[in-house]
């Protein structure tokens, strides 16, 4: 099997790019990000320097397992390097930039994300690549006011998400992929998975970036709360990855099919911060929406607090994730287990491969 993965410089395709080495099912791994591979000797980054990861400048001639092309998705040029080594039997879609970045334009996102995803679909259905695994977000539901933790979201609810722009933007890119399969006269498998915030061991210990969760463990020496139902659910980083490779071996059916990828259970911020060891105190939603825009703009973008965040910080999206089970799929991990990071593939092992908290 011939797999291609974009974003494999971030948390997810990294990780899968690593899985899949390990798991062996893939004779051919061709691995693309608009950044070079991690430096295995960094901290924070798994070691990459392992048999089959050949360097070349950016592009990888045919030879190794894993062939990485630095490139921006949104730009021309690379279909034709990734071809070079063949046709893919499978995408899978993880390239996205999460953060707005501070001061950075639109358009730049516009192409980075939307542009980006478009070559990728079009590139799929030109080719006539077997099966699309692609990456979206419970986060399109909207994170509103009517949200309750008592209601969970199913695939078929509608996306209304209209401030957030990480929400907005894979709404669109949902809209164009549905579009453009419906009208290709080749239809490939397209499986989409939408999963709650991913976390573990290799999220919190071994790629370090600062986000929410963070800032919340790390950051605040007591945890406000802007909401009576603030609520975060989390799924494991090796859920992730076992929903994926059932996807990527064909054991779950389906012509265009829709998965959210989250346990059955999740955490108030209340708890979360009682399961951290701090104090946790009630704020008024404007006090939070306050302080997410002067911490935005005073760090100039640096603390991820994005003044549209403050609503998915109060209001819950909890997803109900059952529907993959229905393929033969179980969840390892629960919410909890997945925040607490000290369980799974990339946990503490007899090398010592990794810290405990």
């Amino acid at each position: 099997m011939r797999v291609f993965i974009t974003g494999t410089s971030g948390y997810i395709g990294g990780m899968l790019v690593d899985r899949f080495l390990e798991d062996g099912v893939a004779e051919k791994i061709v691995a693309l990000d608009m950044k070079p591979p991690p430096d295995g000797k960094k901290p924070g980054f798994l070691e990459v320097s392992k048999p089959g990861f050949e360097e070349s400048g950016g592009f990888f001639p045919p030879g190794g397992k894993v062939s990485f092309i630095t490139h921006n998705l949104g730009d021309p040029g690379w279909e034709e390097k990734v071809l070079v080594h063949g046709v893919p039997d499978v995408v899978i879609h993880c390239a996205y930039v999460i953060r707005e970045g501070y001061g950075k334009k639109r358009i730049w996102q516009i192409k980075s994300n939307i542009a980006a995803a478009e070559r990728v679909f079009d590139f799929v259905f030109k080719n006539k690549i077997q099966r699309l695994i692609h990456f979206s977000t419970v986060a399109s539901y909207g994170a509103l006011l009517t949200n309750s933790t008592a209601r969970k979201f199913r695939e078929d609810d509608p996306f209304l998400e209209s401030r957030y722009l990480y929400g907005v933007d894979k709404k669109v890119i949902e809209d164009k992929l549905k579009t453009a399969f419906n009208v290709s006269s080749f239809k490939p498998q397209v499986l989409v998975v939408r999963p709650c915030a991913v976390t573990g061991p290799r999220g919190q210990f071994m790629f370090k970036r600062f986000g929410l969760l963070q800032m919340v463990k790390y950051g605040f020496p007591i945890v406000p709360i802007t909401g009576l139902d603030s609520a975060r659910q989390y799924v494991h980083e090796d859920d992730v990855w076992e929903a994926i490779r059932m996807m990527a071996r064909g054991t779950i059916g389906g012509n265009y099919e829709v998965f959210n990828l989250a346990p059955p259970d999740f955490l108030l911020l209340k708890d979360m911060a009682r399961d951290i060891g701090k104090a946790s105190i009630r704020v008024p939603v404007f006090l939070g929406k306050l302080a997410f825009g002067a911490m935005w703009h005073l760090s100039r973008g640096r603390i991820p607090t994005v003044p549209a965040g403050i609503n998915s910080y109060t209001y819950p999206i909890i997803a109900d994730g059952s529907k993959i089970t229905r393929f033969g799929f179980k969840y390892q991990y629960s919410a909890r287990e997945a925040l607490k990071a000290d369980c799974g593939y990339y946990a503490l092992d007899k090398n010592n491969r990794l810290a405990k908290m």
